[in-house]
């Protein structure tokens, strides 16, 4: 009986040290925060669960078409020490445009246009068209998520068909400035309207003289374009 109590006490003084040695061993983190020990020194990161995605490029070339309605058209004309001016009739064309971003916001190209009807008020014979190659230097500012503002200066050269016979097309150097806004339907396809002012140096001869003829044009732009 004695050797039982005995060998009783030493197997509860064993399990005792056990449950001690248990007790102060430090916990394992759960399977679940397996992330959260520290990673052994001198051993790479893990990974973060997501990384971050690379920033789409941004797109460099940026293409066009507008409709343009042209009010509040003038002309004049002066030779010999003689000029006449007077107010057109509602002209109206289309332009194309074809841009390059050389910085974020700063865009140049070139901005051809085609303006049909283009006849004084009080003229009853054939409207003349003129024709206008803009280079076209733009700055868009972003003012809220996808809309933008934009001011464009566009200094080109110009053609006015004659109708008249005896009188040469009138050419010469046209100048047009103006502000308007963007708006980005996506990331690729925006529309635009814009509203500007151009004006033309053009000169033309008649029967041997030469002529300053002048067009004047409060320029409206309605348009759309991509991006790429």
């Amino acid at each position: 009986m004695r050797k039982v109590i005995t060998l009783v006490g030493i197997a509860l003084v064993a399990f005792a040290g056990s449950a001690r040695a248990q007790d102060e061993a430090p916990a394992a983190a759960p399977a679940g925060d397996a992330a959260a020990a520290p990673a052994p020194e001198g051993a790479a990161p893990a990974p973060a669960a997501e990384a971050a995605k690379p920033a789409a490029s941004q797109s460099k070339i940026q293409v066009g078409l507008n409709l343009l309605p042209m009010v509040l058209g003038k002309y004049s004309a002066s030779a010999a020490g003689v000029s006449t001016s007077g107010d057109l009739k509602f002209a109206y064309g289309v332009g194309i445009h074809a841009s390059y971003v050389i910085i974020p916001g700063l865009t140049v190209g070139i901005a051809p246009q085609m303006l049909l009807n283009v006849k004084a008020k009080d003229d009853t014979g054939d409207a003349s068209k003129e024709y206008d190659i803009f280079a076209r230097i733009a700055y868009a500012y972003p003012v809220a998520d996808k809309i933008s503002v934009y001011a464009e200066v566009l200094p080109g050269y110009s053609i006015v068909s004659s109708t008249q016979s005896g009188v040469d097309a009138a050419k010469g150097l046209v100048l047009a400035g103006g502000v308007g806004g963007a708006y980005d339907i996506t990331d690729q396809i925006f529309v635009n309207l814009g509203v500007g002012y151009q004006m033309g140096f053009q000169k033309t001869t008649y029967q041997g003289t030469d002529v300053d003829f002048k067009t004047k044009f409060l320029r409206i732009a309605v348009g759309a374009g991509a991006k790429f």
